[in-house]
């Protein structure tokens, strides 16, 4: 939504830039118009058509690959400028004209032809360059929605939509972009007899840079877990791997977690928002194990421990999820978060994210652009028949 508004703004701007080029070209073609016909009369209007013709194919290809060249702050004024002051010698040298009997020798038409005949180019040239110019943001536009689409697909492929199913543990997740890419990040992983591994990330910033940074993050996060399975290992790696690779501004946070079929969980927090651990009782936050990914090169991380039994619900999310606001600028918050799962507590881990999501709509209503990346994971254990 964001990229939207910013193309409509980039394309009103040209618009804009387009009709102010366009009326300088009508003012100066009809001002030089009038001028000529009063200059020579009623019995030759022609030779005002002549004339400008022959002034624009002449400004045209004299001047307008210099005058295309000029910075915009000095290209508008010295367009203004030529019309003005062409138009206002113009104006004094017919009025101010002598009877003579050859018109050729008139001095006084002899210079104002090529001023309005100036005019008419200096416009014309201005409106077509106009027009190019347009005409190849339009394509550069085209040309990079197209890329942004191609890179979303690209990262929706990558973020995995199917998740393993065990009769042990129930899990849903779900991953909306504020833009055409994210820079939020998640997975499901099937650990076999050991359970299974999840986490979640949120990169900072937003948009292609983010999106990047993401597919780092996803790439060492894959290769440290399949060489070290442990937790505070792979966060060492993948912080030392992204704070090696990145600028000191690019970092994310990250929570990953392994649940066993017996439902002990192992995590770790690199920073993260707090997951809720929901069992019908005051919910508990998930804090404890690091700083987040790449900020410091020599960050440490701890693995934390928990019980979970088939009355919890684990929710895992980012800072759109919270953070998402409505037109008074009011936050969703964790309170809304809490609400609105404990009432739904008693569906499935789909229904439950179905219901956070159309919650956030609900809260946002009237705000078109969606304020950051939504990421949402939800996870039960189950009790499994003997």
């Amino acid at each position: 939504m964001s990229s939207e508004l910013e193309d409509h703004e980039v394309g009103a701007d040209v618009r804009v830039r387009l009709i102010e080029d366009l009326a300088a070209f009508v003012l100066g073609s009809v001002l030089a118009f009038i001028l000529l016909w009063y200059i020579h009369g009623n019995w030759q209007p022609n030779w005002a058509l002549v004339c400008g013709l022959v002034g624009g194919v002449i400004t045209r290809r004299w001047v307008r690959p210099s005058y295309a060249t000029f910075p915009q702050y000095i290209r508008r004024p010295v367009s203004i400028g030529v019309i003005t002051l062409g138009t206002v010698f113009a104006t004094w040298a017919t009025l101010a004209r002598e009877p003579a009997s050859v018109w050729l020798f008139r001095w006084r038409e002899a210079v104002t032809l090529p001023i309005v005949g100036g005019i008419l180019g200096l416009g014309l040239a201005s409106v077509i360059y106009t027009h190019r110019r347009l005409e190849r943001e339009i394509e550069a536009k085209q040309r990079l929605e197209d890329d942004l689409k191609v890179a979303s697909r690209i990262q929706q492929s990558l973020l995995q939509t199917r998740v393993p199913e065990r009769r042990w543990v129930e899990t849903h997740a779900v991953n909306l972009a504020s833009r055409e890419v994210g820079g939020d990040y998640y997975e499901i992983i099937d650990s076999g007899e050991t359970g299974i591994c999840f986490a979640v990330g949120d990169v900072s910033g937003k948009g292609v840079p983010a999106a990047l940074l993401m597919s780092s993050l996803q790439s060492a996060f894959l290769a440290a877990y399949a060489i070290d399975p442990r937790l505070d290992r792979v966060c060492t790696v993948v912080n030392q791997f992204l704070f090696e690779k990145t600028t000191p501004e690019r970092y994310a946070t990250f929570f990953v977690g392994q649940l066993s079929p017996d439902g002990h969980l192992t995590y770790v927090n690199c920073g993260h928002n707090p997951p809720m651990l929901l069992d019908g009782r005051a919910p508990e936050t998930l804090f404890g194990g690091g700083r987040p990914l790449g900020l410091f090169g020599d960050s440490e991380y701890t693995v934390q421990e928990l019980e979970l039994n088939p009355e919890h619900l684990l929710i895992v999310y980012t800072d759109g999820v919270t953070e998402a606001v409505n037109l008074a600028d009011e936050e969703f918050g964790e309170d809304r978060l809490e609400k609105l799962v404990s009432s739904h507590s008693g569906g499935t881990a789909t229904d439950i994210a179905a219901a956070v999501l159309e919650g956030i709509r609900s809260h946002s209503g009237g705000v078109q652009d969606q304020h950051d990346d939504i990421t949402l994971l939800v996870l039960r254990p189950r009790t499994v028949p003997a």
